[in-house]
């Protein structure tokens, strides 16, 4: 009886400890702040942005990656260009100690140019809930808000990450 709740005392030991190993790794960390500067690792730039563009799957071009803070919350923002038009995304960040990490529930928010030149995210009450077309300063159809969850791009970005270290 003792031996049978030992084995079974270290099957669950074994499994928590397993589960924790494999929820660390799903935390990628993205960047950092030292000194009160916001930076992106730099071993991140390359992989992020072959992610995006793949993410896109359309012959979107990353321009700028950045890690921005928005309302209360940190994004990763990417400045892009698609058929000249400008398209941004942002991923939402979580921070921790001087660390911003991207997670496996991060969420994707992606605002397109359609008929408008320039739009640009639009915030309230500290979240990202549409785009808004700079032109006009309004909220109209000429700008694409889409927002999904961040599980293809955290995918994209790993194999980059593998790609980067075979290399």
């Amino acid at each position: 009886m003792v031996k049978k709740a030992a084995i079974y005392f270290i099957s669950i030991i074994i499994f928590l400890l397993f589960s924790v190993h494999l929820h660390a790794q799903k935390n990628i960390e993205i960047g950092q702040l030292e000194n009160g500067v916001i930076s992106m690792k730099q071993n991140m730039l390359g992989p992020a942005t072959k992610a995006l563009e793949w993410t896109f799957r359309d012959g979107t071009k990353v321009q700028e990656l950045k890690i921005e803070q928005i309302g209360n919350g940190y994004f990763l923002i990417a400045v892009c260009n698609y058929m000249n038009y400008k398209r941004n995304a942002a991923i939402n960040l979580d921070v921790q100690g001087n660390l911003f990490v991207m997670n496996e529930d991060a969420m994707l928010k992606i605002c397109s140019a359609v008929a408008c030149q320039t739009c640009n995210f639009f915030v309230e009450n500290n979240k990202i809930i549409a785009c808004k077309c700079e032109q006009t300063g309004s909220i109209s159809n000429h700008c694409h808000y889409k927002s999904s969850m961040a599980s293809a791009f955290i995918q994209n970005l790993q194999r980059a990450m593998k790609m980067q270290e075979e290399n």
